[in-house]
């Protein structure tokens, strides 16, 4: 639907801008298009492809939980919302340009940067986001090269660490039906230890991250602890019950990889040695009891911070009329998702997220707070540089990533900027180059060449 004719059927519906295309700005494109369906609304999106922490930040392995994309798709197909991609707000557009154009500014972006672990740091220690992104291929990643080792220990005892976990220690030969490069298990460990802070019963994994694991049926699994008994809480009784099942099964006669789980140990420090590095743990509650684990890397699942890469800051944002809690940054200007209350939480979260900041958006349209007007995209005019992609642009990077189907993937992402951009500048009807459609390693080369 034209900008004119949206604005025609509804003179009063505001026009709105997204920052972020991932769940938390999908949810929020899609629940304003319920509500105003003749409204203009422009999603914005640093990368060339869309979806965000859905498409670089769930497990690839999880085909079944990416697959909400699909009506993140008929959104932009036929639901009248604009994708515009390869814009990075900040940068290319400032927040204060988008609220000169749009009548409402909605700001769903940004990846918490991996909270750092005191005393553990250094070459040979990665952040689990980052690995996350890498296993995901995330163009921002391109040139990161994690080396695991025999020996990885992983630090944090939640669902990103179990994501982690699983998909170091699954075969290389398991991961049919997912989106994960092959080149990214072609060197796996064969020892893994998982360290957490705290007890079993309060780890925050799921028990259903746990049961995951038993499908890994040549590996072994050990605990050190389980604090098993008197919990009335079934979700901590599923916790223990998950834990135990995996690690009291029969072990295969000769297993690939070794894991074990230790519960109430603290990282203190690291040392590198000439054979490797020593993680030096103190026990949780004593603070007295010390003991040393030998590994070849380390992975820090302990969280997100508040800092977002590349996007804007959220605290220069704010006013005297901010409120938070209902993701009002200022006049006209909102924030929902990890943007508004920090990296916690996944899809459903944002979900729940967008639909509270959507009712403060119509509550003050309502009342008047906001009284349409702006032209929307148009009146960013020379503002928004050349070199923008549309939804037609990602759908011939997702068709050519859906063609790389070697190994039993479903697709094999396009890694790098200058080939998303190339592909999405590639008429339909006009033949992909052989570099680009048919060899998957001409990313990272063109990428280079590029830089």
């Amino acid at each position: 639907m034209s900008e004119l004719r949206s604005r025609a059927i509804g003179e009063l519906e505001p026009s709105i801008a997204i920052v972020g295309s991932g769940p938390a700005g999908c949810y929020t494109a899609q629940m304003l298009r319920k509500r105003w369906a003749a409204a203009q609304i422009v999603v914005f999106e640093r990368l060339p492809v869309p979806y965000g922490l859905l498409r670089y930040g769930v497990s690839p392995d999880h085909q079944g939980t990416k697959a909400v994309a699909r009506q993140f798709d008929r959104l932009f197909t036929d639901g009248g919302v604009q994708f515009v991609g390869n814009v990075e707000v900040g940068k290319h557009l400032s927040i204060e340009q988008l609220q000169d154009a749009f009548d409402v500014v909605v700001v769903a972006a940004g990846l918490g940067a991996d909270r750092p672990l005191p005393g553990v740091d250094g070459d040979g220690v990665y952040g689990a986001g980052q690995i996350m992104r890498w296993f995901n291929s995330h163009p921002d990643e391109l040139f990161f090269a994690p080396h695991f080792g025999e020996t990885t220990t992983i630090v944090g005892n939640g669902n990103v660490a179990v994501d982690v976990l699983r998909l170091l220690a699954k075969h290389r030969d398991s991961f049919a039906g997912s989106d994960l490069d092959p080149r990214r298990v072609e060197k796996q460990p064969s020892r893994i230890h998982v360290v957490g802070r705290s007890a079993a019963s309060a780890a925050k994994f799921d028990s259903v991250m746990i049961r995951e694991l038993a499908d890994i049926d040549d590996a072994v699994f050990d605990v050190d602890a389980v604090d098993e008994f008197g919990h009335e809480d079934k979700k901590v009784r599923a916790k223990i019950e998950a834990l135990l099942d995996l690690t009291g099964r029969t072990a295969p006669p000769s297993p690939r990889v070794h894991v074990s789980f230790h519960f109430g140990w603290t990282p203190e420090s690291i040392e590198s040695t000439p054979a490797g590095r020593l993680l030096r743990l103190v026990d949780t509650e004593s603070q007295q009891t010390e003991r040393v684990i030998e590994t070849d890397s380390i992975v820090t699942a302990v969280g997100f911070g508040h800092g977002l890469r590349h996007e804007v800051d959220r605290t220069r944002l704010e006013s005297d009329v901010s409120d938070l809690d209902s993701g009002l940054l200022d006049s006209g200007l909102y924030c929902s998702g990890w943007f508004r209350r920090g990296p916690t939480g996944g899809i459903p979260a944002n979900r729940l997220d967008a639909k509270m900041v959507c009712a403060r958006i119509v509550e003050d349209v309502e009342r008047g707070t906001i009284i349409p007007a702006k032209k929307g995209l148009s009146a960013l005019g020379a503002d928004l540089h050349p070199d923008t992609v549309d939804f037609d642009g990602w759908r011939r990077i997702d068709a050519v990533e859906a063609s790389r189907t070697e190994h039993g993937r479903c697709r094999t992402k396009v890694s790098d900027f200058v080939t998303m951009l190339d592909l999405a500048r590639t008429f339909a009807d006009e033949r992909m180059t052989p570099t680009h459609a048919e060899n998957p390693t001409a990313d990272a080369v063109g990428h280079k060449e590029e830089k």
